[in-house]
């Protein structure tokens, strides 16, 4: 192997595991954005289920205190986030071994931990 062709495997590699890192921090930005609002839906059912009852519960402004908001309704999709979680996981061994990988290229076989900068 030449040379020139190692300098482009170390190049291709590299471009790879930027391309993966990129992919699973959407892909962790997307998961984060949608815990926060499950955080916010189970927030509201703590905050019903612990009221006690009263004449607030007649008034307009404590009923839309209380309801879920529109962007609420579609986050419990059970299929969604379990694909979502499986994306993870498959970003995140894809970006694992590709980091085995350029440790083996560039240090002759040798595993090291994934730095994660």
């Amino acid at each position: 192997m030449t040379d020139q062709e190692k300098k482009q495997q170390r190049v291709s590699l590299g471009i790879e595991i930027e391309d993966a890192k990129e992919e699973f921090l959407h892909l962790q930005e997307k998961a984060l954005r949608l815990a926060d609002r499950l955080e916010e839906i189970v927030k509201k059912i703590r905050l019903n289920a612990n009221h006690r009852p009263s004449k607030d519960d007649f008034t307009p402004e404590f009923e839309l205190a209380n309801k879920l908001k529109p962007e609420h309704q579609g986050v419990l999709k059970f299929d969604e986030i379990e694909k979502l979680i499986e994306e993870l996981r498959a970003a995140r061994k894809n970006l694992f071994n590709l980091i085995e990988r350029k440790s083996q290229l560039f240090n002759g076989g040798s595993s090291v931990n994934v730095p994660f900068d």
